[in-house]
This record gives structure tokens, sequence and C-alpha cells, in this order.
């Protein structure tokens, strides 16, 4: 994840991966999943851009946080 502001100073969040929730075996444990998803959803919930790596990526936004698809960009 990564925060920015563009030209007119609005809040924009690039996220280029989302493994951690969906894959079991991944090398976080539960409390740092339980932190980067906190983490995440408020950056989401605070942003007016969302930049997606690729359609998979837009889709578990979408899926995990409920985020509309107008607001989610592909990279």
């Amino acid at each position: 994840m990564k925060k920015y502001r563009d030209t007119e100073g609005k809040k924009v969040v690039e996220v280029s991966d989302l493994s951690y929730l969906t894959d079991r075996n991944h090398r976080y444990n539960w409390f740092q999943r339980h932190f980067y998803h906190h983490r995440l959803r408020r950056a989401l919930k605070k942003a007016s851009k969302i930049i997606a790596a690729d359609k998979t990526v837009a889709y578990d936004i979408h899926r995990f946080y409920f985020i509309p698809i107008n607001r989610i960009f592909l990279k």
C-alpha cells in the first residue's frame, strides 16, 4: 500500500497485493494480517481515488472492503 496526494490535493491509495487476506499460508501471522487489514481499511475509507495493480486486486478490494467499483482504477 502506498499513500500520497495527487495534483489536486486529494488522497490517493495504491494497492499492489492483497494475498495476505486470501492465502492462509502467507508469511504473516494472524496479528500482522489483522493489523494490515485494519490499516488498509482505514486508508481506503479516507481515499478519494484508489489505484489497483490489476483486476484481481480491484475485485478483492471490492469484495473485502465494500468499496464501489467506480472509485477503483487500474494501474
